[in-house]
């Protein structure tokens, strides 16, 4: 078992946090895919970019064509702006490491390449393919390129590990419903009784959807994120939009919020649009996926603990289509999606280590 990053880790994430990869940033994305795809052109090791309308995506395979088909799966967006990358470069600080996606996920995506290249090095019976997308962040649906990792007696997800140093073998779904608001303009001043306040009423059914929804089932929230309406401070705004996070522990519990959600009050000349989109389903924990890896955390000296998680990833998508699937395998870290989001480089050789124990000959067996 390794206590420090493999060579050459620092100076990749360095690299790779020094391309700003928003979603939907072609430009970036791509570098990024091509950087990771230049690292990964290794004895033993095939590379392919696949092109997508949202970029490309990065796979990456070794071990024994045939074998028992193990995913590592991961994603080169973030969720930071253009120009945040030479605002905040990567700096350490004591035995972290912080910057602009080190824990979502480009130190992920790091420590899955750094397995595949020890896999490749060493041998293994199993086929384990590298899978970086460049979308997670901003997509309520599937990868492009979910049914090329259909049938995989595995998926190892490399989003990072919690505080704690847990990883999590199950996840909650997650939905966005953005609800729109239509009414009546009329002028604020002189004739606001002619006018039917779109804004009025999207806020009593978001506040409604709160009240009825938020902890209304185990584990079940609802947060309203978003309200936007008017564009003019002197009239009855005539159209308002807004957002409800969803989150709830499977299919059933969903379909109950969501019809909860539609089934809106009577609000005199206003009328209602939902967006349709399921966003991403539970994971479900798979337990013979799961139990061999709290065994590879305990073999490689790490925390042994495993958490659910409220937030989704696309191992929820790999869960889905039936891949037992088990997530927060990339380095130890936190606060993702701000200033802060850190890793903790002592726990890069360790995840690699029970990532490769996974990986070897039929350990992934479920």
């Amino acid at each position: 078992m390794s206590s420090s990053p493999p060579d050459g880790y620092l100076e990749r994430l360095r690299q790779l946090c020094a391309i700003d990869s928003p979603t939907g940033h072609a430009a970036g994305l791509d570098a990024c895919a091509t950087l990771l795809a230049h690292w990964a052109d290794a004895p033993g090791i095939s590379v392919e970019l696949v092109p997508s309308p949202v970029g490309l995506h990065l796979v990456a395979r070794a071990g024994t064509p045939g074998g028992r088909r193990v995913l590592l799966l991961g994603h080169h967006d973030t969720v930071y702006p253009q120009g945040t990358a030479a605002a905040r470069p990567l700096r350490i600080d004591g035995e972290r490491a912080l910057g602009p996606g080190v824990a979502d996920m480009k130190g992920g995506v790091l420590v899955g390449l750094a397995a595949l290249e020890q896999l490749a090095r060493s041998g293994t019976s199993a086929q384990v393919e590298l899978h970086s997308v460049p979308d997670e962040e901003g997509r309520n649906v599937a990868p492009f390129t979910l049914d090329a990792m259909r049938g995989a007696a595995a998926s190892l997800c490399l989003e990072c590990g919690r505080e704690s140093g847990a990883i999590v073998t199950s996840r909650k779904a997650g939905c966005w419903v953005t609800i729109t608001a239509h009414g009546v303009p009329a002028h604020a001043g002189t004739s606001p009784d002619d006018g039917r306040s779109a804004l009025r009423a999207l806020a009593l059914e978001l506040l409604r959807i709160e009240r009825e929804l938020h902890h209304a089932r185990p584990g079940m929230t609802a947060v309203a994120t978003q309200l936007h309406a008017g564009e003019v401070k002197n009239t009855v705004p005539a159209e308002a939009w807004g957002t409800i996070d969803l989150r709830a522990l499977d299919d059933a519990g969903l379909d109950f919020a969501l019809g909860r959600i539609r089934a809106v009050g009577r609000h005199e000349g206003i009328t209602f649009a939902f967006s349709d989109d399921r966003g991403f389903p539970p994971m479900l924990r798979a337990p013979a996926l799961a139990d061999r890896a709290l065994e590879a955390l305990a073999t490689t000296g790490q925390v042994v603990l495993e958490e659910a998680a409220g937030g989704v990833s696309d191992g929820s998508w790999t869960s889905h289509v039936g891949v037992p699937t088990v997530d927060g395998l990339g380095p130890v870290g936190g606060e993702d999606h701000t200033e802060r989001e850190w890793i903790e480089l002592g726990s890069v050789g360790p995840r690699v280590d029970a990532i490769v124990e996974l990986c070897q000959d039929g350990s992934t067996r479920t």
